[in-house]
Parts: C-alpha cells; sequence; structure tokens
C-alpha cells in the first residue's frame, strides 16, 4: 500500500512538471538536464514580517516597502495580524479589554490588543497562533489567484506561484518567527525596525497617547514578563535585517529600505558595511564559546573600520586567553567537567539555599511558626523570580566577549581602544560597559538586549543609550547604539558573490522586475525531488541496457 501511494505521488509530481508553468517559468523544450527542471520549480512568493517596538514608525516602513516591491514587479498582499484579535474579540473568544477611567484612545486600542493577543495564547495554548493566521491568509490568497487563472484548487499537484509578496504586519513573539521559518523557508525574512525612544515617544504624543500612560505601554510591549504576553524582545533579536527608522527624510527611508530588497535579488554591488563587517566578527566570534548560559560575541575596530580585536564568552587559560577545542591543555570549561553545571547557576542555587536557612532561624528566633518543606520553597521561589538574586551574573568563570576582545588586544599589542567601536551581539552587562567607558570606545554596536544589565542605571554620565548616531570622532559620552543593516545569520547569503560580469568583463545589473530571490525556495519537498531523480536513473540505465542489447 505504501509502495503504491509513493508511486501514485510520483506520477502526480511527474505530471506537474509537464504542465506549463507560469509566465517566464515555462520549460524550454530542449532542456534535457534534470537539474533545469528542478530549477524550474523555485517559488516566486516572497514572504516578509516586520517586528518593532510601540512608536517605531513601522507602518511607514510597510508602506514604502509596498511602494518599492510593486516596483520590482511584485504584486503585494497585507496581512495584519491585529485583523485576527479584533475578530476574536468580535466573536467573544477571548474577553474585551475594559480601560480604566480616562484612558486615551489610541492606549486603549493597543492595551486592547495586547491583552487579547495574550488571552489568544493562553486559551489555545499556542505562543504561535497568529503565525498560524497568517500562513492561513497566505494560503486562501494563492488558491484564489489560482482558481481565478482557470487552475483547480482540488488538484493534489503543488500550485506554481505568481510573483507576489506577503508582508505580515506585525509579529511580536519568537515562535510565530519560528513557525513562519519553517513553513516558508527561504522565502521568508524578518525586518526588525528600531528607533531611538525619544523619537518613539513623539510619534505616541502624535497618536495622542497621553504621557503618563506611555512608560508602562511601551514596557508591555517590549516584554510583558508573563507567560503569554508579549516577548518583542526576543523576537526583534531573531531579524535578518535591521532598519533604523530614524531618517529624516524620505529618501533616506527609500535607501534602507531598497538596500534590503536588492540584496535579497542577489545585487552584487551592494558591500558591507562597516558596521555589517563589525558585527559579523562579532558574531563569528561569538560562535567560538561554550558556554552553558549563552554565546556572546565581541569584536573592535579601529576608526577606519579594520577590526583589530575579537572576543567571546568563555573561561580563561593559565598563560593567557581562553580555552578552546584544540587547546594543549586539558580543556576545563564546565561544559567538559563531571556534572556539566553552570557554575553561576550552581552559586546561585547556593545563595538561595542560605536565605532559606537564615529565613527559617529569623523565623524561630521570633518563635513564629515553622515553615512547612513546600512552603519554604515556594518563599524561596519568589525571591528567586522577583529579586535581583535570579540576575546574578558573578559567579560566572566565564569571562565576557567584550572584556575578552579588551584584553586580547591588550596582551598582544594590537593597537589602542581610544576612538574605537565595540560591536557585540549582545548589550554589555553593567561590569563590561564602565571597563568600555575607562578603556576609551567611543561607540557600541549591539543586537540582543541583556535584561540584567545595571548599565543605563549605573552610567547615565558617561554613557548616551538610545540617541542618535553623531558623526563626532569624540563624543561627549559613548554612544550605545542599535546595530542597523544585514543581521549577522545573514552576512554569508546576502554579501556572498557570484557571476559578477558577463564574458566582455562588465558588470551585469540584476533586472529588478524580473530579479530572482538570491536564496531560492522550491515549491516541491525534497522527497518529490528525489524520486524524480531516482526515476530518471532508472530511465537512463533502461536507456543503457537497451542501446547494449541493439
Amino acid at each position: 500500500m505504501c509502495l503504491s501511494r509513493g508511486k501514485e505521488r510520483s506520477r502526480r509530481f511527474m505530471s506537474a512538471l509537464a504542465k506549463p508553468l507560469v509566465r517566464r517559468r515555462t520549460l524550454r523544450t530542449d532542456e534535457r538536464q534534470l537539474v533545469d527542471k528542478f530549477a524550474a520549480r523555485k517559488s516566486l512568493e516572497l514572504v516578509i514580517a516586520f517586528a518593532g517596538p510601540i512608536g517605531c514608525g513601522i507602518q511607514s516602513v510597510v508602506e514604502m516597502s509596498t511602494t518599492r516591491l510593486r516596483e520590482r514587479g511584485y504584486e503585494v498582499v497585507h496581512v495584519k495580524l491585529s485583523d485576527f484579535l479584533e475578530e476574536a474579540v468580535k466573536q467573544g473568544f477571548v474577553d474585551e479589554w475594559q480601560p480604566p477611567a480616562g484612558s486615551s484612545t489610541r492606549l486603549t486600542r493597543y492595551r486592547r490588543l495586547q491583552e487579547a493577543g495574550k488571552e489568544l495564547r493562553g486559551k489555545t495554548m499556542n505562543p504561535a497562533i497568529l503565525a498560524e493566521y497568517a500562513i492561513r491568509q497566505l494560503s486562501i490568497d494563492r488558491r484564489k489567484r489560482f482558481s481565478d487563472e482557470g487552475g483547480s484548487i482540488d488538484s493534489t499537484s503543488p500550485i506554481v506561484p505568481q510573483r507576489v509578496a506577503y508582508l505580515i504586519d506585525q509579529v511580536k513573539r519568537p515562535e510565530e518567527v519560528t513557525l513562519l521559518r519553517v513553513v516558508y523557508g527561504n522565502l521568508f525574512y524578518l525586518a526588525g525596525v528600531t528607533r531611538i525612544k525619544d523619537r518613539r515617544v513623539e510619534e505616541l504624543l502624535r497618536e495622542k497617547v497621553r504621557a503618563n500612560e506611555m512608560e508602562g505601554l511601551i514596557e508591555i510591549d517590549r516584554n510583558e514578563g508573563e507567560k503569554n504576553g508579549q516577548q518583542l524582545d526576543k523576537t526583534l533579536e531573531l531579524a535578518d535585517y535591521f532598519i533604523r527608522n530614524d531618517a529624516k527624510t524620505i529618501d533616506d527611508k527609500r535607501r534602507k529600505i531598497d538596500r534590503f530588497l536588492d540584496l535579497i535579488h542577489g545585487d552584487k554591488s551592494v558591500t558591507p558595511s562597516k558596521a555589517e563587517h563589525g558585527m559579523y566578527a562579532a558574531y563569528s566570534a561569538g560562535l567560538r564559546s561554550a558556554c552553558l548560559s549563552r554565546q556572546v560575541g565581541a569584536a573592535i575596530a579601529a576608526s577606519g573600520g579594520e577590526v583589530i580585536s575579537t572576543g567571546c564568552n568563555d573561561v580563561p587559560k593559565a598563560g593567557g586567553g581562553l580555552y578552546a577545542s584544540d587547546s594543549q591543555i586539558v580543556d576545563m570549561r564546565c561544559v567538559h567537567q563531571d556534572g556539566q553545571v553552570c557554575f553561576n547557576d550552581f552559586y546561585k542555587k547556593k545563595l538561595l539555599a542560605e536565605l532559606g536557612d537564615e529565613i527559617e532561624k529569623q523565623l524561630r528566633d521570633v518563635k513564629s511558626i515553622f515553615l512547612s518543606p513546600n512552603e519554604r520553597a515556594q518563599l524561596l521561589n519568589g525571591i528567586y523570580e522577583n529579586t535581583r538574586v535570579k540576575d546574578l551574573i558573578e559567579f560566572s568563570r566565564s569571562v565576557h566577549a567584550e572584556m575578552d576582545a579588551i584584553v586580547a588586544l591588550v596582551r598582544t599589542g594590537g593597537g589602542g581602544l581610544r576612538g574605537a567601536t565595540l560591536y557585540t551581539t549582545t548589550f554589555p552587562c553593567h561590569n563590561c560597559a564602565r571597563h568600555i567607558v575607562a578603556a576609551g570606545i567611543t561607540k557600541v554596536f549591539y543586537i540582543e538586549p541583556y535584561e540584567k544589565s545595571l548599565a543605563k542605571d549605573l552610567h547615565q554620565d558617561a554613557i548616551a543609550f538610545e540617541v542618535e548616531e553623531t558623526k563626532l570622532e569624540t563624543p561627549k559620552r559613548v554612544e550605545f547604539l542599535h546595530f542597523e543593516g544585514v543581521a549577522p545569520r545573514q552576512f554569508g547569503n546576502m554579501f556572498r558573490a557570484t557571476t559578477r560580469k558577463d564574458s566582455s568583463g562588465k558588470f551585469v545589473p540584476i533586472e529588478i522586475r524580473t530579479a530572482e530571490k538570491f536564496l531560492p525556495e522550491y515549491i516541491d519537498s525534497y522527497q518529490d525531488f528525489e524520486a524524480k531523480a531516482v526515476e530518471h536513473l532508472e530511465s537512463e540505465i533502461s536507456k543503457l541496457a537497451n542501446s547494449k542489447n541493439a
């Protein structure tokens, strides 16, 4: 039975290959190579999701992206996830949030959607349910287009998509991004939109959100702290491309979006910026880390942009530097020790146990009621979760990536730090931040926020957070800036060069209205291709056998 189904599936696939495809995709009559036939099964679709904090002006980025995609020959379809939340409230699937008396209209709408999303995720126990809604909308649109062109939506063969771009506005959970990547593969890109806080506040004021309402709204949007709430920080760090929406003019914004779209479509005239090169060096360095908590990378660049040092978070070894997989001495990192335990977590739990013993002792001294083991555990868990005990980092054996990069430069005599720029995959902790200031570094670019860092509370006198980048060689304060451009995860894909010139040596630009995406995605599964390749091989062997016997 299984073999029969496999043959039927192969038959349908071969039948689909024989059918005419969409315009510009019809197979040539002289095509004989199997790889050419497979290449003709590339999808023309593009799926871009957007993520950004409240007040970042994400609508203006979506609108500009729509215009620029249409100029590239795409039909553009918007999918607003808030439509599903509105419908869920209307249908009574979730309760309608009741605003406090005197709340602004805009605050009410934002909070209504935030609460609807949280309740919907909780009731369904599905953190990616809004992504599932987006997937359904894309499927409906594709089938409708196919039907309108005379195709049968009951057909078991894959639908060959048209040149359509789907813009998903907007994701707030990392699980949504994960699901969209699994479903759409190389068709999918996440655009992270950022903006400095002052500009976001101005935007919210224009939307008539009151000043006393903003802080709570921004914090809930960023990281609600509840299991089913929004987690924008964790979502934003998954972006394939970051757009800092602080552009002063429409032309500036257009250039940023054009660059993103040009790279998706394989424009090899675009090369990395200094920041992109620096952040990729940091990301690459971070991959060396075997830390049980997280991988962090850092890179230091001189004023001209050349990388002069890199570092990662890992355990230091005698003689200088960090342990590595090819060290000539025994590797004593936590992951290779007996128990394979993170020492920072171990000593935090030990501290918590000491707190528990002290609490019980004090209660006995005042002749209070003894705590049961369960009550004691609940009390300690509350202390751990709701205080900075959980956020302590001082017991870790690892040198932090930023410090490794700084120390490595000093150890090797590789140059000075004054006026340098540091790139780090994660926002610096307060310990690293003060050493960055002391070292004379003038700018820091980061991607992932770091909740445990107290740098903003402790060093506002020396560090400027969430400000527009200045062009001064020696700014008054060290600038901590969110990274902009190609995310390190896509660096190799977007900047890897293929053929740049023709036979005469002349550069070949892309044709923007027909250019395919640099990373292809196929409409058939690898098992379909596998079956076709096996069948093709068997056919070739049969021909060889027949010719031998002729």
